[in-house]
């Protein structure tokens, strides 16, 4: 059975959010998101994506380049790859990369950690989010102004990081959209 053929007049989202704009943040007050130690190229490649469809002014993987196929990341990433202001960067140099009245808030579960959705989230925020497998170190959660968690209602009780970036991401344009 054929499937019924698909009016990309009406579907395509690039015709749909040339009259849908949604304008939210400048150039002062636009989101930040930070990885650190992300391990998959295909993770990386969504997080670019992720932050050009969110309107990040700034994403940061605190790691080496060399450890990633930037084929893959590229692939993934697709247009976003160079519309996106995204770079590798040593863990030594994050914190200088983030301006000092950025509040850093760290996607994780720790006892101190507050549900997303009852946190406050400051207008300006770098979101932080961790190794896929063992989440954010103890170091980096020093820095961190708070933690937020996503809640889990069932028997599944994690995230994909690129999934809970998006949540908070989405969130905080929930909070601020005009």
């Amino acid at each position: 059975m054929m499937k019924p053929p698909i009016d990309i007049s009406i579907t395509s989202s690039q015709n749909f959010f040339q009259t849908h704009k949604t304008k939210v943040w400048n150039k002062d007050s636009a989101p930040i998101l930070v990885g650190i130690g992300i391990r998959s190229p295909e993770n990386i490649g969504a997080m670019i994506r992720l932050a050009g469809n969110a309107g990040c002014i700034k994403l940061l993987f605190v790691g080496n380049e060399e450890d990633h196929k930037m084929a893959k990341i590229k692939k993934t990433a697709t247009t976003a790859f160079k519309k996106v202001n995204w770079q590798f960067i040593s863990y030594a140099n994050w914190l200088n990369e983030i301006p000092s009245d950025y509040a850093l808030i760290a996607l994780e579960t720790t006892p101190d950690s507050q549900m997303i959705y009852r946190a406050e989230l400051p207008p300006k925020v770098a979101f932080i989010v961790g190794d896929e497998r063992y989440g954010i170190d103890i170091k980096t959660l020093s820095h961190c102004n708070s933690k937020v968690y996503i809640p889990m209602p069932s028997t599944v009780l994690s995230l994909n990081v690129v999934q809970a970036a998006a949540i908070a991401l989405f969130e905080l344009l929930r909070r601020n959209i005009q």
